[in-house]
């Protein structure tokens, strides 16, 4: 690609996308990005229909120019809107925010990329949708079809938010519109009922892939259940972790429909949400374990935490109640149930209280308010506090977190673990062990994403003002990945400086993958790199 074929691309999208709809190259606001990597973008494209997508992608393949699609660059943690190669033109999906086709009798919605999980809430209410929406902790601003097109997860009750997509409309390299076989017999409406359609399941290919740029999805919503009950229980010992584990199991396979996701934090991680970084403490920007003891011990802090919640009517989440006090009470010091009631009582108390006392009841209620709304489908802010904790500048009050734009260090890993006490132990061992050799406190959450297995998310945080502790953390992510492939604990998403780990030499998948890909897209013009390696044009099948 060369300079005069980027005018040329840049002169024809011109006249397509008009003057809005381009952006100046190297534009700041997409190249920020919370991992510390910045890549070399020639131009930004902005379309506001679905119909100039095809068009746009023949340019691209006419001149050679390639395209890097994102649905509102929001990717916190992962590289949020940058491409994984170089002097890649972004494909900034934003504006493509239409919400179509509410079904409020089965529960299916239709949405485009720029659907943030505000946006949702926001039209579900105006249009009394009774229903949750897919809701994660990286907040309000975010796009609901690329989290579940990453294969995001959340603790409402359809917590793999992939698993809720039904249907899936996609634009292919050449410009070609692509639906499921259903719809292109005229079944459309089934087709959003029914997640496999007929035929192969290609729509899998759309996910965690660059086989096209995806422009609507279907995705089945969880109805609002009668109540939404959260539970917090913790362990002061560290040596029940092994008999906790297997029982979150039970948990699910017991309360399975009503208890959906369970988190499991550690001592450090909850720390991280109650008190700022005692950066005067750290050696080397690590609290030493005498000083993490101190503050647990001061702020009231477990060795382990847990959180989850239960959906249900009002005799269910009795039971439920009941069997939760039955198989965590053995293995847990504490267990306790909040509601909204009980959180408008504790803000009631608080009132009348001393100040000191007041303003620390007051803190703790808004924390619970806002885990709850979470619970509750209506997406917040307040997880993403977590970004801040090393670096970055908090933005004034009432304006919207942006952890790439206000300078937060911030890398997740987020490798899947087995839940067996063993293997969590041995994971948490590796953790330990390798996050402080690159200054990065180990804070760690499990969460389950069924019943068998944890997504585990290691916030790697540092501060991006320093090379030296970005190059630190980076450094550290790769040592991880080195570590958690051999105990096998390698995470379910990469971000854009981590895809050459599928790179696996000969293996049989990363062929086949790199063949389709050519097949379908032999100028490598769609999101080259990313999760498919690239494939000579021989080696096309």
């Amino acid at each position: 690609m060369n300079s005069t074929s980027i005018e040329s691309a840049i002169a024809e999208w011109a006249a397509i996308l008009g003057e809005s709809g381009i952006v100046a190259a190297d534009a700041a606001d997409f190249r920020a990005s919370t991992i510390g990597t910045s890549r070399s973008v020639p131009a930004v494209l902005r379309p506001d229909k679905q119909e100039q997508v095809p068009a746009v992608l023949q340019i691209a393949q006419r001149w050679h120019v390639a395209i890097y699609p994102v649905s509102t660059g929001n990717n916190w943690g992962y590289g949020s809107a940058n491409p994984v190669e170089h002097n890649c033109v972004i494909l900034d999906l934003s504006r493509l925010n239409r919400i179509s086709d509410f079904d409020p009798e089965m529960g299916v919605v239709t949405i485009e990329p720029g659907v943030t999980q505000g946006a949702l809430r926001q039209f579900l209410d105006n249009h009394e949708g009774d229903y949750l929406v897919p809701v994660t902790g990286a907040g309000p601003t975010c796009s609901v079809l690329g989290n579940a097109l990453e294969r995001g997860y959340g603790i409402t009750p359809i917590t793999d938010h992939f698993a809720a997509v039904t249907k899936i409309e996609a634009v292919l390299p050449d410009g070609t519109l692509y639906r499921t076989q259903l719809s292109e017999l005229g079944c459309e409406e089934v087709d959003g009922l029914f997640k496999w359609g007929l035929g192969p399941y290609l729509d899998g290919l759309f996910s965690q892939g660059n086989f096209g740029v995806v422009v609507s999805i279907t995705i089945a919503l969880a109805p609002v259940p009668e109540t939404v009950t959260a539970f917090f229980f913790s362990t002061k010992d560290d040596a029940k972790l092994e008999a906790l584990v297997p029982t979150v199991r039970a948990v699910l396979r017991a309360l399975g429909g009503s208890v959906v996701a369970i988190n499991l934090l550690n001592s450090q991680r909850m720390l991280s949400m109650m008190t700022p970084f005692p950066q005067e403490q750290a050696v080397d920007g690590v609290l030493p374990a005498h000083e993490v003891e101190g503050l647990a011990n001061r702020y009231g802090v477990p060795a382990w935490s847990g959180v989850g919640a239960i959906y249900g009517s009002r005799e269910v989440a009795r039971a439920v109640r009941r069997t939760l006090r039955r198989l965590l009470g053995p293995v847990t010091d504490r267990l306790i149930f909040i509601n909204r009631r009980k959180v408008r009582a504790a803000r009631t108390i608080a009132r009348v209280l001393p100040s000191r006392l007041a303003t620390r009841i007051t803190s703790m209620a808004n924390t619970l308010s806002g885990a709850l709304e979470i619970m509750h489908g209506r997406p917040n802010d307040v997880a993403l506090a977590l970004a801040y904790w090393r670096s970055g500048t908090l933005p004034a009050p009432g304006q919207p977190k942006n952890p790439a734009r206000d300078g937060c260090g911030l890398i997740w890993f987020a490798p899947l673990v087995p839940i067996r006490g063993k293997d969590v132990r041995r994971y948490i061992k590796m953790i330990e062990r390798i996050c402080p050799l690159y200054g990065i406190n180990p804070l760690i959450t499990l969460t389950t994403v069924n019943d068998r297995c944890f997504d585990s998310t290691v916030p790697l945080l540092f501060d991006r003002r320093d090379a030296d502790a970005t190059a630190r953390a980076k450094d550290c992510y790769r040592a991880l990945c080195e570590a958690g492939q051999k105990e096998g604990f390698l995470p379910y998403r990469l971000n854009i400086d981590a895809m050459d780990i599928l790179n696996a030499g000969d293996s049989a998948f990363s062929k086949f993958a790199g063949q389709l890909k050519a097949a379908v897209d032999p100028n490598s013009i769609l999101a080259p790199g990313r999760y498919v390696p690239r494939t000579k044009q021989s080696e096309v099948l």
